[in-house]
């Protein structure tokens, strides 16, 4: 299969000597209930993860929960409850959603919380080396400027609009220095170590020790939506390298984001839907088989007569599903004319998971199985083809 690398900027094969992959993708800040922008990313995730499983790897799938953050302490604090408990509220939230969209679960889910001791070890060993220093703001990583551009694959100051050395980094020596240990914050939980002053973890430095802790390194694919590039993830691979951690992660792979008819949908411009919504006009198998007409890699759309265009369509093909798959299912494969379906949707998924190619080949059945129930066909072939989708891209579950 070819998938997409963006560290390298291009299409690769992917191919791996062990049957286990150690898959790792940036969960969310749990601070607000779910919205479409997480949907996009992880029925896009869910994708991948089905296509490796078809392809008989033994996926370990790891996704993180940013549960100590600035949003998460200022939320506690309007709430009036202690951090971590406010934020469980919402992580559960978003697993509920998560199981109603068909995604399977991770293999383990980590909490940034969960990890404050090796955080707070780590900070202090980059402090004692020199790669860290301390200011009343917090303790803070030296990145120079030439280290970063390995995702974005460019010079990072000539692609700027305003020069580094012209921007008020503020406490840090350079706008490029990352937080790791931050000062306390009202409404959230500080922590104190033997070394460090009082205070919280930093985003970045979270992510690489729950991915580098729950993992072989290099990680197989790390995953997460496009805006995570720079810095989040660049800074990951900043800090792993510094940490002594040798190469961190082999493929890095981004998706697209959700966009209005006037760009992204910002959270900041009040504009971000949530799914609760979203299931309220239409059902979540409606929103994934919407997400899936989109390749992965693409800004969505989203407009409400889109979806409902999604809905119907996805209805009207779920009719000949159900009539077929009431039968017991047979390998398509032994089918001459399913065996050129089921090559058609290899080739597609094979292609950097092209979900709408995909979906063409759904179509074709379709019209097979709808020719085949008026003509009392073999429906067992069409029927294991149903299964395959069922399988591969979570429809009809």
């Amino acid at each position: 299969m070819k998938l997409f690398n963006t560290a390298s900027g291009k299409k690769e094969t992917f191919t791996s000597d062990s049957e286990s992959l150690g898959l790792y993708i940036c969960g969310p800040t749990v601070y607000s209930d779910t919205h479409l922008g997480h949907a996009k990313s992880y029925v896009s995730f869910d994708i991948l993860k089905r296509w490796l499983g078809y392809h008989d790897y033994n996926v370990n799938h790891i996704q993180n929960f940013t549960d100590v953050s600035d949003e998460t302490a200022i939320g506690a604090s309007k709430s009036g409850i202690d951090e971590l408990i406010f934020t469980r509220k919402y992580e559960k939230e978003f697993l509920d959603k998560m199981k109603l969209l068909s995604n399977l679960p991770a293999t383990k889910y980590t909490r940034a919380s969960d990890f404050v001791e090796q955080i707070a070890r780590e900070t202090k060993k980059l402090l004692d080396k020199g790669e860290a220093y301390q200011t009343d703001e917090g303790i803070f990583l030296q990145i120079e400027q030439e280290e970063h551009g390995k995702l974005l694959r460019v010079d990072l100051e000539s692609s700027l609009a305003q020069g580094t050395k012209e921007v008020d980094s503020g406490p840090k020596k350079s706008p490029h220095d990352t937080l790791l240990w931050g000062p306390p914050m009202n409404g959230g939980n500080n922590w104190k170590f033997e070394g460090l002053p009082e205070g919280r973890p930093g985003w970045h430095l979270e992510c690489t020790l729950m991915s580098s802790s729950e993992l072989d390194l290099p990680i197989d694919i790390h995953w997460g939506g496009i805006d995570l590039i720079y810095p989040h993830h660049e800074t990951e691979m900043i800090i792993a390298e510094k940490m002594g951690l040798g190469n961190y992660c082999d493929f890095w792979m981004h998706n697209g984001l959700m966009e209005d008819a006037e760009g992204k949908l910002s959270k900041s411009r009040g504009e971000r839907i949530t799914l609760e919504e979203v299931f309220k006009d239409c059902p979540p198998a409606a929103l994934r088989f919407y997400l899936l007409n989109h390749h992965y890699r693409e800004f969505t759309p989203y407009s409400p007569e889109g979806l409902l265009e999604a809905c119907q369509e996805g209805e009207r093909l779920g009719i000949n599903a159900v009539d077929c798959m009431i039968v017991e299912p047979t390998n398509p494969n032994d089918d001459e004319e399913m065996a050129l379906l089921v090559s058609k949707f290899e080739a597609a998924l094979n292609d950097d998971l092209d979900t709408p190619k995909a979906l063409d080949v759904l179509r074709e059945l379709d019209v097979i199985a709808g020719e085949k129930l008026k003509n009392k066909g073999d429906l067992a072939p069409i029927s294991g083809m149903y299964s395959l989708f069922q399988c591969v891209l979570g429809v009809f579950s």
